[in-house]
């Protein structure tokens, strides 16, 4: 059998054109989307190696007002990144559904479980909040006592920032809370979900909860996060 020749630096000239391909892609994407929400937004590129993009994209988001990432499908890394990001940016981030789902900011969803997590979300969707005509306030009946949701005390604060709100209650049942937070999302008709981001600690290091992983994993609405 003959000796196989691999050109490789063929192979990394065409996996370069690939990438900045995607990334022509992604960025028109992004800016299209921003549009729609009425947002002007600055894009930057960065070309690196795969495994130092958690960290160097999470410090370069610190000083910037949002961070958008479009969920692909089957996109190496993505996960890690999206953790990264959302744990050690310090603000807000965007998770866009990747394909053809649209958002818009009529009905706006605020997932909440009187967590600080959620309420920082809150706060820093404010601004977004006020361009749009309703918002949602989510909350699972059998997730945590109703006492501890302070649901009337939300309302009040939305109200003071004059915005229409209703309460929506919904019940997990066996559905992973991430999953039932959007399908209620989505019933409700809201094209935007505001959610807290949730870590804890393990080994010394900061992993997301459940339903953040479950939401980074498969978003089927742009989602807005705050940890």
């Amino acid at each position: 059998a003959g000796d196989a020749i691999i050109n490789v630096p063929e192979m990394i000239a065409i996996a370069e054109q690939r990438s900045r391909a995607h990334a022509d892609e992604l960025t028109q994407a992004a800016h299209a989307l921003a549009r729609r929400f009425q947002m002007d937004i600055e894009s930057r590129r960065w070309f690196g190696t795969l495994n130092h993009a958690p960290s160097y994209l999470a410090k370069r988001a610190r000083t910037f007002d949002h961070t958008f990432l479009i969920a692909a499908e089957g996109s190496l890394g993505q996960l890690e990144i999206a953790e990264a990001v959302v744990l050690g940016c310090g603000g807000p981030m965007w998770v866009l559904p990747g394909g053809e789902a649209r958002g818009h900011l009529e009905r706006v969803a605020i997932a909440w479980d009187g967590s600080r997590a959620a309420a920082r979300a809150l706060r820093d969707a404010l601004p977004i909040l006020r361009a749009g005509t309703h918002v949602i306030i989510l909350s699972a009946t059998d997730d945590k006592p109703m006492d501890d949701l302070q649901l009337p005390e939300v309302q009040q604060l939305l109200e003071e920032h004059d915005l229409e709100t209703s309460t929506i209650l919904f019940c997990r049942g066996n559905r992973p809370i991430g999953v039932a937070l959007q399908e209620a999302a989505i019933e409700a008709g809201a094209g935007l979900l505001v959610m807290g981001a949730y870590g804890h600690n393990r080994l010394r290091e900061f992993a997301l909860g459940g339903a953040t992983r479950s939401v980074l994993s498969a978003p089927r609405l742009p989602v807005l996060m705050s940890h």
